[in-house]
């Protein structure tokens, strides 16, 4: 905000001479895309929606912000869990592991859109992240090792007795799956719907 104000100092001096001006005003598009990033960083950290409201409207409100954010179309699709309230750390790993699929989405698939969708399949919570990307050779050990998202995924999947598998293949985009068993997501006085 300070650089913002200089700039903007700055280009009220520089009337006279209008490569500087521009200059300035270049520089302060910059600006103005950092003030951006660093809002979204801050907001991605730990929205107050999923505390306040829960996974379903969190997942809501950060597909749209994350489609906005990475100009890839994103659509979430929510089947009979719509009012549903789970146990605290399973909605923050939840939450996390689309925050992770749609960062690598938008990182290395090169997708042009992407579906999340959450629903409850006989005793299990299921998510699917999926995309229609590049995608990747999932037994290519070097691909896996590579970064810690997909590791991270599978320790977050992990500490709520769920489990996650990835599916995809050059030139065919990626699905990662979660399904976590309903009772590692038993809120207390929630009651299943």
């Amino acid at each position: 905000t300070a650089l913002r104000l200089k700039l903007e100092k700055a280009r009220r001096m520089c009337e006279e001479d209008a490569a500087v001006c521009a200059e300035i005003d270049q520089i302060d598009l910059i600006a103005k895309s950092i003030d951006d990033g660093v809002d979204f960083l801050a907001w991605e950290l730990r929205p107050a929606a999923l505390d306040q409201f829960g996974l379903i409207s969190a997942l809501e409100n950060y597909v749209r912000q994350w489609s906005h954010h990475s100009g890839v179309r994103a659509e979430l699709l929510i089947s009979s869990l719509k009012k549903r309230r789970f146990a605290r750390e399973v909605e923050t790993n939840l939450y996390r592991i689309v925050q992770e699929a749609l960062n690598n989405v938008h990182k290395h698939a090169r997708a042009s859109r992407a579906e999340v969708v959450l629903e409850k399949r006989g005793d299990l919570i299921v998510l699917i992240i999926q995309d229609d990307g590049r995608g990747f050779n999932v037994e290519d050990k070097m691909t896996r090792n590579k970064g810690i998202g997909l590791i991270g995924m599978e320790e977050r999947a992990a500490l709520i007795q769920g489990a996650l598998e990835i599916e995809s293949a050059p030139g065919e985009g990626t699905t990662v799956f979660v399904r976590v068993p309903v009772s590692s997501g038993k809120k207390k006085g929630s009651h299943e719907k």
